[in-house]
């Protein structure tokens, strides 16, 4: 005889009643869904260059599988890998790092996951500047911890003051997050900026994890929060990976640099949890991190025609009456300014109360993807990548304008 399982929901546990599903990754399956039943999406949701991966980052990964490097790995790395992230963060802050003070992971997604579980207490608070990557409040949450959010707009470059800083620390700061260039407003702090952050900072033991995962993809001189504060090494964590500047977003090779005292623990959790990125991409991503000529200048082009494409896209949106948006300095998105398409009969006499309304409104009406503000902790803006080509740019773009026109 079968016995028949019963229906029922189990009990879950209470930190799920905390948690928000990722509205980038659920407009990926929403596209993916559409274009599935042959309805032409234009896409300006999830951040990913749509580049190859570099043909010597392929071909490491392709050796890698003939010589039949399929097998576990160090936790945190193989450490050919974790001495070539050493030297590449070493190059870049001016500090020196050694390979135990490196874990790799799976994307960087998990090394600030990781860093947050390794930091934080339950009920300690991690400010978090917004408009926000969609994961940070998420993770903070996810540790037991508050995210302190603190709102900023385009009357500070989307980019928290110093003062604004001093308002928010409390005896319970566990941790800053700042991601410079940044997701979703592609801004980028100065020399100045971080500067005046961190003579906030200094006398506290707030622990910095700096997001530098969009920093080769720059339009202006980047500001580096260890070269302008190096005296922070001993308390800064700083996250990056291969995904954005290599175009390597499904291999997902991330990875934390910091302390010994910190990293180390980092590595403890990640023992019990993913180990170690798959052996694979650890071999292609070893290549990425060892100094190139050819790679410099593929990055070099690639950074080149993502600064064509925002100037593309910033054209057409200054075109749209009702949106404005300020010109992101870094990465590869736009945040435009939609409130004034709000509350307002558009085409066909369609009212949208919200932006994430406005986002519905543009996949089920214009068929593009963008991502309401709602989801950065920014209502009344749309964050667009464009990181795509200049046909559907311009496609999007038009589309998008005959949507909002009333």
């Amino acid at each position: 005889m079968t016995s028949t399982i019963q229906q029922s929901s189990p009990r879950l546990s209470k930190r799920l009643a905390l948690l928000q599903p990722s509205a980038t990754v659920g407009l990926g399956n929403r596209i993916a869904q559409l274009r599935a039943q042959g309805i032409s999406i234009i896409s300006f949701g999830q951040g990913e260059p749509d580049f190859p991966t570099p043909a010597p980052i392929k071909a490491a990964a392709v050796a890698a599988i003939e010589a039949n490097q399929t097998r576990y790995t160090p936790t945190g790395g193989i450490m050919d890998l974790r001495r070539a992230v050493a030297e590449r963060v070493t190059q870049d802050t001016g500090i020196n790092y050694t390979p135990n003070q490196i874990s790799v992971t799976t994307g960087a997604k998990e090394a600030i996951f990781l860093a947050c579980q390794a930091l934080c207490d339950e009920g300690e608070e991690v400010i978090v500047p917004a408009p926000y990557w969609v994961s940070y409040v998420e993770q903070v949450r996810l540790a037991g911890a508050v995210p302190i959010v603190i709102e900023t707009d385009e009357t500070t470059g989307f980019k928290i003051t110093a003062e604004q800083l001093q308002e928010h620390l409390s005896p319970r700061t566990r941790g800053l997050i700042l991601n410079t260039p940044s997701n979703p407003t592609g801004a980028v702090y100065t020399e100045e900026e971080l500067a005046a952050l961190a003579g906030v900072l200094r006398g506290t033991p707030v622990v910095v994890i700096s997001d530098e995962i969009y920093d080769a993809i720059c339009y202006v001189d980047y500001a580096r929060w260890l070269r302008v504060a190096p005296d922070f090494a001993d308390r800064t964590l700083v996250i990056n990976g291969a995904s954005k500047t290599y175009a390597m977003t499904g291999w997902r090779i991330g990875y934390v640099a910091g302390p010994e005292g910190i990293v180390g623990p980092i590595r403890s959790i990640q023992s019990h949890s993913t180990t170690h990125p798959a052996s694979i991409a650890q071999h292609a991503a070893l290549v990425a991190f060892t100094p190139s000529t050819e790679l410099e200048q593929t990055v070099a082009s690639m950074v080149q025609a993502f600064h064509e494409r925002r100037d593309l896209i910033l054209a057409a949106l200054q075109e749209i009456a009702g949106v404005t948006c300020m010109v992101p300095d870094g990465a590869f998105y736009v945040f435009p300014n939609v409130n004034s398409l709000l509350n307002r009969p558009l085409k066909a006499g369609a009212v949208c109360a919200t932006t994430g309304d406005l986002a519905e409104y543009l996949l089920d009406q214009a068929r593009i993807g963008v991502v309401p503000g709602e989801a950065f902790g920014a209502p009344g803006y749309l964050r667009l990548s464009y990181a795509q080509s200049n046909a559907d740019i311009a496609e999007g773009m038009r589309r998008f304008a005959e949507a909002v026109t009333g």
